[in-house]
Formats: structure tokens, C-alpha cells, sequence
């Protein structure tokens, strides 16, 4: 493991003697830098470019400007974590702070959890700036921008007084994007007691970042190109990532995962196959993979992928989601939804979900796909698998049946 450069951040000196000694225990190799506010952070990050930033929240910098934002702004390759002691009761303050940071976690956190976390985050970073991805990135006339509604939904959301209804009021002046979230919220895979007519319903009923991982999916979905290819439907495509974020958010509950786990479970099953829309155009990528997958039966897209180009559409939506800033617990699962262990250490539960949903989702559909056999080991997932695959058939009868 290459030893990591860190800078940590907090006001409690107690603290971070804590961390001068947990960083000599367990990771000798590593060197750290250490600051009581966002000012003597700064000066750190202007003299040594850490690897990381661990930092408390609310640490200000001059004229009490954001340290978070400052650093994402000027020096964004550094991977940004929260180690707070908010409550997840602040989910206010938390929410905001997840537009800046890559991480959060609470304290207290063991070291090793910690640790463990800064090596994922860096191991994420080097799958998404391989040389295979790096080539096939290039390759693409154009990698779409952050909608310009989810701008204004997050600016809004840095009020301590927006409300969800607030943000349906903001959808409800791009007709275009009403018209699209009230025909996706209507439809039979979210499963409302009643029919939604106007965008601050969908917003109450749906909730604050459900209605964001809409505007997302709806602005890459709708902006897609028709495929030109056998077997490939957007519509299919919708199905498909809709009811695996059902499935993903209920297997992150399940996992004892808390209500922001859920959500970014649920966003990353929404998003999982980014990668196919922003490919759709490369006529070449495409017919490479068919030809592949012509030569053996039951190769699965994504195994050809990995067999010609060593990369997939997983990885390419985790690196257009990382360019958009989206948390890294949803990047991650974006990123290795087809290969859940290539992060050393135990994968963590937005991505076990969002793997698992998306197997489940496809079997109860009629395709084989096999389970990675070192992730069914961890934890309680393989007792709780025939329970996960049973509401994947009722997820799937309910959408038939509408």
C-alpha cells in the first residue's frame, strides 16, 4: 500500500492528538499534518497537497468561508472527509456538507474504519483515472454537464429554511421537467397510493433526494440517443434502473444501513448504468462488444467489455458522477457494480446493495448471472439472499401487471 499524506482537522486538540497516535500505531509508513481551523488548513494544503482531508463540519476558513467548498474548489483532486459528531438527526447540515465532501462518517470511528475509508476512496480514484478508462473517456465527443435545475436544487438546499415543497416549486418552472418527473412518478415503479398532478406533491411524496436522483436520471435518460442496436431500449433501461433502486434502498435497510445509506443506495441503483447512455453513440464500442459477445453465448455485456477494453460502462458512470460531484458511496457503486471487490476491504453497503439489487433484478427477469462469491460471505447477505431474490419477482410481477 503507497503511504498516504493526510491532513486532519478539528478544533478538539484532544482529538487530534488522538489521531497523531492512531496514524503512529497503525500506519507508521503514512505522514500527517494537523489543524485546530480552516485557516491553518489552508496554509497546510498550500505548502503539502495531502491525499486527503479529514476535517470536522462547519470549519471556516476567511470571512467564514466554507473549508469543504474552498478546498474542492482550488484543490479537488485531494479526497475530502467528514469525521463529525453530528447527529444523523442534523440531516440538514449533513446534506449540505455531502455536496462538498466525498465521505462522511460519525463519530465516534474506529481507526482502522477510518483508514480503511481514506485507502477506498484512493483505490476508487485509481480505477477512475486508469489508462483503459482514461482511453475510452477520450474517445467520447462530449460527457454531458450537471443539469442546470440540479444546480439551483442545491443551492437551495443550502438554506436551513428550504422546504421539500420548496424545491417541487423550483421543478415546477421548467415545464419540460414537470411534465417528465410527473410521468415517471405516476408510473407503477414507485407505487403511490394516488395519482400525483403537480410537482410539490411529487416532491412531498417522494421526498428531497429521490426528487434529486430524478432530475439526474431524467436529464441523462431524455437526452440519450435511440439506440441503433438490437437489445438495447431506454425504456427497458428505465424499468430496469428503477426497480433495482427500489431493491437496492430495501437491501441497504436491510443491512442496517441508515436513512442516508438508503438514499444513496437508492440513487446509485437509479444510476448504476449511466455508463450504457453516455456509450450509446460509439457505434464501434458497441458492435465491438456484440461481436464478442457472438463469439461466446453467455457472455454478458459488461464481461465483454472487460475482455476487449478492460473497462465497462461502470466505470464510465462513476467518472462522469465523480465529475458531477455526487457522494462517493454512490460514485463507488456506480463505478464497481460489476466487480464489488476490487476495493480491498469490505465492501461497503451502498455498493453491496446496489451490486446485489442489480443481479436480482436481472434474474428475476430471466437472465444468469452468478454472485461474487467473497461478498455473499460478508456479513448476513447470504442468509438474507433468497428474501432479497423473492421481493425482486414481486417488484417484477408488480411492474408487468401494470
Amino acid at each position: 500500500m503507497i503511504p498516504r499524506r493526510l491532513l486532519f482537522v478539528d478544533p478538539d486538540t484532544n482529538a487530534l492528538d488522538a489521531y497523531r497516535r492512531l496514524l503512529k500505531a497503525l500506519r507508521p509508513t503514512w505522514s500527517a499534518s494537523y489543524a485546530a481551523n480552516g485557516r491553518e488548513a489552508i496554509q497546510i494544503m498550500r505548502k503539502l497537497k495531502p491525499d486527503a482531508m479529514i476535517t470536522e463540519l462547519n470549519m471556516t476558513i476567511e470571512n467564514d468561508a466554507d473549508l469543504l467548498k474552498a478546498v474542492q474548489k482550488f484543490y479537488p483532486d485531494v479526497i475530502r472527509i467528514v469525521l463529525s459528531s453530528e447527529s444523523d438527526a442534523q440531516a440538514e447540515t449533513i446534506l449540505r456538507a455531502t455536496q462538498s465532501a466525498h465521505r462522511f462518517l460519525a463519530k465516534p470511528c474506529k481507526g482502522e474504519a477510518l483508514l480503511a475509508n481514506i485507502e477506498q476512496a484512493a483505490e476508487l480514484r485509481k480505477i477512475l483515472n486508469s489508462r483503459e478508462l482514461r482511453e475510452l473517456i477520450s474517445g467520447m465527443p462530449y460527457l454531458p454537464s450537471l443539469p442546470q435545475l440540479y444546480h439551483e436544487l442545491i443551492s437551495a438546499m443550502e438554506s436551513p429554511m428550504v422546504s421539500v415543497a420548496d424545491l417541487g416549486d423550483i421543478i415546477a418552472r421548467d415545464v419540460s421537467m414537470t411534465t417528465r418527473v410527473l410521468h415517471l412518478v405516476n408510473s407503477a415503479f414507485f407505487g403511490l397510493p394516488r395519482q400525483v398532478s403537480n410537482p410539490r406533491d411529487a416532491a412531498v411524496m417522494l421526498g428531497m433526494n429521490v426528487l434529486k436522483s430524478l432530475i439526474l436520471y431524467v436529464k441523462l435518460f431524455f437526452a440519450a440517443p435511440d439506440s441503433k442496436f438490437p437489445g438495447f431500449s431506454l425504456d427497458e433501461m428505465w424499468a430496469h434502473s428503477s426497480l433495482t433502486a427500489r431493491l437496492s434502498r430495501e437491501i441497504a435497510r436491510n443491512l442496517d444501513g441508515n436513512s442516508r445509506i438508503q438514499e444513496d443506495a437508492f440513487l446509485a441503483g437509479m444510476l448504476h448504468d449511466v455508463g450504457k447512455l453516455l456509450l450509446l453513440e460509439q457505434s464501434q464500442y458497441i458492435s465491438s462488444i456484440k461481436w464478442q459477445q457472438s463469439q461466446k453465448a453467455e457472455l454478458s455485456f459488461a464481461e465483454a467489455e472487460y475482455l476487449k477494453y478492460s473497462t465497462s460502462h461502470a466505470e464510465v458512470g462513476g467518472y462522469l458522477l465523480g465529475l458531477w460531484g455526487l457522494p462517493d458511496p454512490v460514485v463507488e457503486a456506480v463505478a464497481c457494480h460489476h466487480r464489488p471487490t476490487q476495493i480491498s476491504g469490505e465492501t461497503s453497503p451502498v455498493l453491496a446493495a446496489t451490486y446485489l439489487a442489480n443481479i436480482l433484478i436481472c434474474q428475476a427477469g430471466g437472465e444468469k448471472i452468478n454472485f461474487d462469491e467473497t461478498l455473499l460471505n460478508q456479513g448476513k447477505i447470504r442468509n438474507m439472499l433468497p428474501a432479497w431474490s423473492n421481493q425482486a419477482k414481486r417488484l417484477h410481477e408488480e411492474l408487468n401487471h401494470n
